[in-house]
């Protein structure tokens, strides 16, 4: 359960900063 909530963090932090970097461009 741990190791599966960290990585839905990690994939919506990586998700958010690809966006972030598609408006700056």
């Amino acid at each position: 359960m741990i190791a599966f909530g960290m990585f839905t963090v990690a994939l919506v932090g990586l998700v958010v900063t690809m966006l972030k970097n598609d408006k700056k461009k």
